[in-house]
């Protein structure tokens, strides 16, 4: 029974994948290649920006902005979540910046980028700003979910604040913020492929650019493709990390 569960759930997601394509082609053969390209032409132009170096280059430099800009939202984000969430008076202080930064358009940091910094910085600043906020609210949600009724126990106990961080806090807060960086992480790749495109003449987001500009549909697909596998890729990574290397402090 077990088994034919397990079996299931492997091919319900790749009897989907295969409906998808072959739906994708059935419809790219009434179309020209320019509007909508076939999942063979779409591979092809893989395998060449693979073969000729392309991927692997502006890849590269896509990935390096989209982690620098998301490794400076999680160092700052979680102490500013715990801070916000651990003390009414910075909670009143930086909570409405918190939201303000949230609802800003995403095209009002990307012109304020580049006038502040340059269009060299532009994609890695729009990474930032753009998860920050999401990391903040999930470490401070965690914070003001942890129970206090343990917090009281380990005062009454006199445990010491390292054990109660490591045993209290970290256990309960943990789940919300891997929850907050997995969700920035996802939004990264998005953030930094349309501050690329806008903003810069090499990463992924350009290269979009420029297949746009040239009609090449289908190395349009292809970038995009390479996106979302970057997205799936980190999430599973994530994931993984959570449920085999943190699982003992949950």
């Amino acid at each position: 029974m077990k088994n034919s569960i397990l079996l299931t759930r492997g091919l319900a997601p790749l009897f989907g994948l295969v409906l998808f394509v072959l739906l994708w082609q059935l419809a790219s053969g009434h179309y020209h290649q320019v509007i909508l390209p076939s999942p063979i032409e779409v591979t092809r132009s893989i395998i060449k920006l693979a073969t000729g170096g392309q991927l692997w280059e502006q890849g590269g430099q896509t990935i390096v902005r989209g982690l620098t800009g998301f490794s400076l939202a999680v160092l700052i984000g979680l102490p500013l979540g715990l801070m916000i969430g651990l003390s009414p008076l910075i909670s009143s202080l930086i909570r409405p910046l918190v939201v303000c930064l949230q609802v800003t358009p995403l095209v009002s940091w990307l012109l304020l980028a580049m006038i502040w910094l340059g269009f060299s910085q532009v994609p890695s600043f729009v990474v930032f700003v753009t998860t920050v906020p999401r990391i903040i609210i999930n470490t401070m949600q965690g914070v003001k979910n942890i129970d206090m009724q343990l917090l009281q126990m380990a005062a009454v106990f006199q445990i010491k604040r390292p054990r109660v961080f490591r045993e209290i806090y970290l256990p309960q807060v943990l789940p919300y913020l891997l929850a907050g960086v997995i969700a920035a992480l996802g939004t990264t790749w998005k953030a930094v492929a349309m501050a690329e495109f806008l903003s810069v003449s090499t990463g992924i987001g350009a290269r979009m650019s420029v297949s746009r500009i040239n009609l090449e549909t289908s190395d349009l697909f292809a970038w995009t493709f390479v996106l979302i596998a970057l997205g799936l890729l980190t999430d599973r990574l994530l994931t993984y990390i959570a449920n085999k290397k943190l699982r003992h402090w949950m």
